[in-house]
């Protein structure tokens, strides 16, 4: 429903259901309110039965990877929420009434996000994302579908620099990655293993012209498309890679 103020935190999840006890037992602290956490679990986790009353779940076979996982989400529950928006299960709302603030931003821009202390340049990349339920709507996806997880959140950076969006700061939802001394998992590692398929697919759909293309989605969003140049400009801000091992 338009003008609901409800804001959906979609977060995909495997095998760690201590993560989303604890995602879940910061946001009842931090939220404000209208904010319904969903998780996506696998149906063939080893601990599916370990996953803690309180969120909202959805079981399922054969999506696996975050991009899969959050437009099913995304779009199942077009309707429902006003607010979309996804964040690993390795991060945690720390400021109080962050939702609030995501809402308000959402109400002066298409996409937010915020600061998730992760050692790169603050506001340079989206590694988690916000967005009006009407761009899902729009676009028939969350994410481009090609890219599985990895570089998915450099297509919403993407987006965010084009369509227009406000990177919040003060606002911490922090990001417990394994790179920054978070225990290695099995998750992480299926992960990780998308990197050289997923370069390509963004490369691949962020030059692609018409439909299902980086700049066709922008125009749907009444953004301002990448010139050659331009999005050679932001692939090299973010190091992207031309091909992948480096």
């Amino acid at each position: 429903m338009s003008g609901n103020g409800n804001l959906g935190l979609l977060v995909p999840s495997r095998s760690r259901p201590g993560n989303v006890a604890r995602l879940w037992e910061t946001m009842r602290e931090t939220c404000a309110g209208r904010t319904t956490l969903l998780v996506g679990l696998d149906a063939d986790d080893p601990v599916l039965w370990e996953y803690p009353a309180g969120p909202g779940y959805v079981v399922q076979d054969g999506l696996r990877y975050v991009t899969a996982w959050v437009n099913f989400m995304a779009i199942a529950t077009l309707g429902q929420f006003e607010f979309a928006g996804t964040i690993g299960d390795d991060n945690i709302p720390e400021t109080p009434g962050w939702d609030d603030r995501i809402r308000d931003a959402l109400t002066r821009q298409p996409f937010a996000f915020a600061n998730d202390c992760y050692p790169r340049e603050p506001g340079s990349l989206s590694c988690h994302v916000f967005m009006r339920a009407d761009v899902v709507k729009t676009l028939g996806y969350f994410g481009p579908p090609e890219i599985s997880h990895m570089y998915v959140d450099v297509a919403w950076m993407a987006w965010c620099l084009a369509c227009g969006h406000e990177y919040l700061h003060d606002v911490i939802i922090r990001h417990e990655h394994y790179t920054l001394g978070a225990p290695h998992d099995e998750t992480y590692a299926r992960s990780y293993a998308q990197t050289g398929a997923n370069l390509s697919a963004w490369h691949a759909y962020s030059r692609r012209e018409g439909p299902g293309g980086l700049n066709d989605d922008i125009a749907k969003l009444g953004g301002r498309p990448y010139t050659p140049e331009t999005l050679a400009g932001f692939n090299r801000n973010l190091n992207i890679p031309e091909g992948w091992p480096w």
